[in-house]
C-alpha cells in the first residue's frame, strides 16, 4: 500500500522519526541506523515504508534505504522474530555488518545484539545464511533495481553493481543530496566508482 514518504522531517524520537506530508505528520518506528542518517539531512526526505497491520496493532515503520528495508524483510519472515526486534538487529549491526554476520555463520556476533538470544540468533542464520548479498539486502534490494539494472546493461558485474549502488545511496543520503537529483546521483556515483575500480 505505502512504498516511500517523501516530505519535512519534524521530530526525531527514541524509536524514530516523524515526518510532515501535505499537512499530515507522520510517526514512524526507525532504526537507529535510519534516525542518524535523516537527521543529519537539511532538505526534504525520503523515507521507505512498511505498514505493520494485525488485529490489535497498526504501525508503520520507516528505513533510510530500499536496501535496509529489504533486510528488515527478511528477517521479519523468520518465525518468532517481530518488526520491533528486527529494528533492533538492525539498530545493532545496521546494513553493512549484517548480512556479513549472517553468510559467515557467526551465532556468537550476532547472539549479542541487543534483546536477541542465542536461540533466536540461530534460527536467523538457518533461515537466512546464504540467502543476502554481502552489500546489505537482499540479492534484489539493494539502491533500486533499475539503477543496477541500467549498471548491469552498461557491462558491469551484477554484484558489483549492487555494492556500488549500495554505497552511492549512503552517500547520497549522508551528502543531504535532493530528493530531485537522488537518483541520478546515485547512478553517477556508482558509475564512477565502477570505472574507478576496472582500471586499478
Amino acid at each position: 500500500m505505502f512504498n516511500s514518504l517523501t516530505g519535512r522531517l519534524t521530530e526525531t524520537t527514541t524509536y524514530g522519526i516523524r515526518i510532515e506530508t501535505s499537512g499530515v505528520e507522520w510517526d514512524l518506528e526507525t532504526s537507529a541506523q535510519t534516525i542518524g542518517t535523516l537527521a543529519r539531512s537539511q532538505d526534504v526526505v525520503r523515507v521507505f515504508t512498511y505498514l505493520h497491520h494485525r488485529e490489535d496493532v497498526m504501525r508503520l515503520y520507516g528505513f533510510h534505504s530500499v536496501a535496509e528495508r529489504a533486510l528488515f524483510l527478511e528477517l521479519i519472515k523468520v518465525s518468532g522474530v517481530g518488526p520491533k526486534q528486527a529494528l533492533r538487529i538492525l539498530s545493532g549491526a545496521g546494513i553493512d555488518r549484517l548480512p556479513a554476520i549472517l553468510e559467515a555463520g557467526d551465532v556468537d556476533s550476532l547472539a549479542a545484539l541487543p534483546g536477541l538470544g542465542r536461540k533466536t540468533a540461530q534460527k536467523i542464520l538457518v533461515s537466512l545464511q546464504g540467502k543476502l548479498s554481502l552489500d546489505g539486502g537482499s540479492a534484489d534490494g539493494a539502491a533500486g533495481t533499475e539503477i543496477v539494472a541500467a549498471l548491469v546493461d552498461m557491462g558491469f558485474d551484477r554484484r558489483a553493481a549492487q555494492a556500488a549502488a549500495v554505497a552511492a545511496e549512503r552517500g547520497v543520503d549522508e551528502d543531504g543530496v535532493g530528493l530531485e537529483l537522488r537518483e541520478s546521483e546515485i547512478l553517477r556515483r556508482a558509475i564512477v566508482s565502477l570505472s574507478s575500480g576496472e582500471k586499478r
